[in-house]
């Protein structure tokens, strides 16, 4: 919940500081994914907005006219300057969409200082001091 929260946040400040930023919805997203050959089913929840360089959704055509946004925030005292010290959680289906789309993005976002970073896969992957699995697990329901 607290993640939703922060995210959220970061949302608001990338709407302040980039203009032609936008959280898609449901239908758009779809519609992006086709235009882009994107499995939908997969990778549905591993883009959280967009920023277009084009006038509207509806002009999408290709990976050109529009980036591709995954956000990850932080509220840490000890960050200086994004992202150096920057700690978060990516899903797999994140890192395998980044390494495959060159204009997906990976956004950190500082909420407290209002500052984000956009990241290319080949600078996220030099800046990373260590890397380690983690599982997610959901119980059934009785």
């Amino acid at each position: 919940m607290n993640n939703l929260k922060t995210e959220k946040e970061g949302i608001q400040v990338l709407k302040q500081l980039i203009p032609n930023f936008i959280v898609p919805t449901k239908e758009e997203r779809i519609y992006i994914y086709k235009k882009l050959g994107i499995d939908y089913v997969k990778y549905s929840r591993s883009v959280d907005g967009v920023i277009l360089n084009v006038n509207s959704i509806s002009d999408v055509n290709s990976k050109n006219d529009i980036d591709l946004i995954e956000i990850k925030t932080t509220k840490a005292k000890n960050i200086k300057k994004l992202p150096y010290g920057a700690f978060f959680g990516i899903t797999e289906n994140e890192e395998n969409l980044f390494k495959s789309m060159n204009n997906y993005k990976l956004c950190i976002v500082h909420t407290l200082t209002k500052d984000f970073v956009l990241l290319s896969f080949n600078e996220y992957e030099s800046l990373i001091q260590n890397k380690r699995i983690q599982f997610q697990v959901n119980f059934r329901s009785k």
